[in-house]
């Protein structure tokens, strides 16, 4: 491949080129990044192809980087859709593409301007979260939030592992830089600050542990003198100590935090932190527990919905959907009447409007009834479905009979009535599968119950032994399965599912629909082991999950070979496998750690090139 430093003319890519690489792997973070870094992007590709058309192409020299070659093509080769892993595809082409195009030597002084890159925007992004967090805790309306901010949490996207592991990233940056003499310890401390806000915000677990071992390195560098900047690191300690002893006032008091319209995986966020004060709290006593406490003397009303008439706006009310911005829910005011927007965009599955307040109890044999408004902005007839995500002994009730009748000339009245054959736990509920490329308007929700003998109506107003005993014997709470659970479940795959041929071979990427099945009783919604070396053995078999393991092998080995001149990657490389191993689908669905996967290869086979040259 023609160097393209070696190029006599502006070399104008190599100033875009670091602050594109950034933003490709900052996405990770914001996902507002992936519309700079496709305009950043058109630039540098036109400009690659310009030069070399121009300066033609020489025969690239393979010799030294086959191995991670060989990992790209045994993950190309097993192909059941590529739509089944779009975003890995995609990924994989723009690291190949940055990896012969960047050319950086990243012992350098030309790693300094992606590093400084990386730090720059991640910081940015932090304090986006911030002045976010802000907003929402003033209940303000964020222009384009459904657009930029994919995170239901503190975070600016829906994976807060990841998101936490930029900041930590951030925090070693700086310290080399200033190591360096490349930034400030000011600088390097405002990221500290802000870096710290956002890992113990994002509650991730990995990261509270990658901090602690942090403060402690560098404690151990300062008692050994090893630090070129004695006095950054003894105040930089000294803040991180002081970060860490709040993180624990955060942890007593993150409970305090809770919500009853929080999804799922935040309330289980917040019980993996609760559970590093009491590890013996199972996730179903904490959120009952916080139930109980969050809806402590609130008065019960007919209507078993909370903020059914939407005068705080869509608290309590989401979308969950698939792909994430398939739905797009809005709240607006007419005629001092609120009103809520439901536009979907493609796809047919997903649950336009779920109640996510108050868990509901359903006693059996009692009539319950769903009434709202509703006018159709975009469509034809009535393009949704009314119903629970119950299966009953004639099957799931997703699709429930509806009785409609005009209200004006513009709403509709829509009732729908239920006798449950058994009771139920708060089930998923109740505007579902809308129909693609339609608008509707809902408004004054309502459910209401035929009970009159004082039947409990709350999950949490029932005794802890019946709601232990129901749990035990539903299957409902399927989305509580942990790591663990999905890593077994490969090796049940690998024994059932997988011949001696598909053994030795893999069987491509059929098992993203059967985790989506056992996980989330919907084979359209994938699902995978976390673990990219688990996820190699089932794609491309033996021979594909031993070419993967020699391949992280021998990048450790050749990191480790170099670890002076490659540090502070091989320290980045480190913490992105950590984090890998617990969270990655495949090895490229993480961008930044596939891309320093590459990285001692590429610099081995620079420093060969640069010895060559030298004895000649």
């Amino acid at each position: 491949m023609q160097r393209l430093n070696n190029i006599g003319s502006i070399r104008c890519i190599e100033k875009i080129m670091p602050l594109c690489l950034a933003l490709f792997f900052c996405r990770t973070v914001f996902i507002g990044y992936k519309y700079l870094f496709s305009f950043m992007l058109v630039p540098c590709v036109v400009y690659s192809a310009y030069k070399l058309l121009k300066n033609g192409i020489t025969k690239p020299n393979w010799r030294e980087i086959w191995l991670p070659l060989l990992v790209c093509v045994l993950f190309f080769a097993r192909f059941t859709s590529i739509s089944n892993v779009m975003k890995e595809s995609v990924n994989l082409l723009l690291i190949m593409y940055f990896v012969f195009f960047a050319n950086m030597y990243y012992a350098e002084e030309k790693a300094v301007p992606l590093l400084k890159w990386i730090v720059r925007l991640t910081v940015m992004a932090g304090l986006i979260a911030i002045i976010k967090f802000g907003f929402v805790m003033l209940n303000l309306h964020i222009p384009l939030c459904d657009r930029f901010f994919e995170g239901e949490g503190f975070a600016l996207v829906s994976d807060c592992n990841y998101y936490s592991l930029f900041f930590i990233l951030a925090i070693i940056i700086s310290i080399w830089l200033v190591i360096n003499r490349q930034s400030n310890v000011v600088l390097s401390l405002s990221v500290n600050l802000i870096a710290f806000v956002n890992i113990s915000a994002a509650m991730s677990r990995r990261a509270y542990i990658l901090y602690a071992l942090l403060v402690m390195s560098i404690g151990v560098m300062v008692i050994l003198r090893h630090a070129k900047c004695k006095r950054f690191f003894v105040l930089n300690v000294s803040l991180m100590l002081t970060f860490v002893m709040i993180i624990f006032a955060v942890l007593g008091f993150s409970v305090k935090l809770y919500s009853p319209d929080l999804s799922y995986d935040q309330k289980n966020r917040y019980h993996k932190v609760y559970s590093l004060i009491d590890s013996s709290t199972s996730f179903l006593e904490f959120d009952i527990k916080q139930q109980r406490n969050y809806y402590k003397g609130t008065p019960i009303n007919n209507n078993l919905f909370y903020n059914g008439d939407l005068k705080s706006g869509l608290k309590y009310w989401r979308a969950e959907h698939n792909p994430p911005d398939s739905i797009v829910t809005t709240i607006h005011n007419e005629n001092a009447t609120q009103f809520i927007r439901i536009e979907k965009k493609n796809s047919k599955y997903g649950w336009s409007l779920r109640y996510m307040g108050r868990p509901i109890y359903y006693s059996a044999g009692v009539e319950y009834t769903f009434s709202f408004m509703y006018r159709v902005v975009q469509g034809q007839g009535m393009p949704f479905k009314v119903g629970l995500w119950v299966k009953e002994n004639s099957g799931y009730i997703d699709d429930l009979k509806k009785e409609t009748c005009p209200y004006d000339s513009v709403w509709n009245i829509c009732v729908v009535k239920h006798v449950f054959e058994k009771e139920q736990l708060n089930p998923t509920c109740f505007l579902n599968a809308q129909s693609p490329n339609t608008i509707i308007d809902v408004k004054d929700i309502s459910l209401t119950c035929a009970d009159t003998t004082g039947l409990p109506r709350y999950v949490d107003q029932l005794p802890d032994s019946v709601i232990h005993k129901y749990y035990s014997q539903d299957t409902i709470n399927y989305f509580a399965a942990s790591r663990t659970d999905r890593w077994r479940y490969a090796y049940e795959l690998w024994q059932t599912r997988y011949d001696i041929k598909q053994m030795i071979f893999g069987q491509g990427f059929k098992y993203l629909e059967w985790y989506g099945e056992k996980f989330w009783n919907n084979p359209q919604r994938y699902d995978f082991p976390h673990n990219p070396i688990i996820s190699s053995f089932l794609y491309s078999g033996i021979i594909g999950g031993v070419v993967y393991i020699a391949f992280l092998i021998m990048s450790l080995w050749l990191y480790w070979k170099r670890r002076k001149e490659l540090g502070i990657f091989f320290i980045m490389y480190l913490c992105c496998m950590f984090f890998s191993m617990f969270s990655g689908s495949s090895h490229f669905s993480f961008p930044l750690f596939a891309f320093l996967s590459f990285v001692p290869f590429i610099e081995y086979k620079n420093r060969g090139e640069t010895k060559e040259n030298a004895c000649q």
